[in-house]
């Protein structure tokens, strides 16, 4: 019997089973996957240009120069509080408009109201574009924006000229 045990123990000697040398390539734990790159190939690009927004045709500085002028008409409130300044001018301003007069106290504007036409500034486009708006207390300069044709022109900024 004690051969028995010493053949059984010298047997298992040559069969160790920590030798990970005769272990499948993929149940080698010290094998590592093939490595991924992480550096992404770079984007083929179509040489395009980004194309200008187009002048700003007839009919859109028209109805630019109204909506314009009926914005520094709201504006020029000075009389209103600020929470009836507020719901009128909303709806006449962008959402970076809105955020900027947040809390206007209308009865800091000199304007009371509009006394002539206004009339665009150099470099509209169809999208953005300036128009001066002459008022009592001077020219503003009313900054309008919209999304494309047809979308209605809403004020970003509203500023005296005085202090360009």
């Amino acid at each position: 019997m004690p051969l028995i045990i010493a053949a059984a123990i010298t047997l298992a000697g040559c069969s160790n089973p920590g030798d990970i040398s005769t272990l499948p390539d993929d149940r080698d734990p010290l094998r590592t996957a093939e490595p991924t790159s992480t550096v992404s190939t770079p984007a083929e690009y179509d040489d395009a240009t980004a194309q200008p927004a187009p002048d700003a045709s007839e009919g859109s500085q028209n109805s630019a120069v109204t909506a314009a002028e009926q914005v520094v008409s709201v504006y020029a409130q000075p009389t209103l509080t600020a929470d009836e300044w507020a719901q009128q001018m909303t709806p006449l301003l962008s959402q970076s408009g809105a955020v900027a007069y947040e809390g206007q106290d209308p009865t800091t504007i000199p304007a009371t109201q509009v006394t002539g036409d206004g009339t665009i500034v150099d470099g509209a486009t169809n999208v953005a574009l300036n128009v001066l708006v002459p008022t009592d207390a001077g020219e503003y300069n009313v900054a309008l924006s919209r999304t494309g044709d047809g979308a209605p022109w809403l004020a970003n900024e509203i500023r005296p000229t005085d202090d360009e």
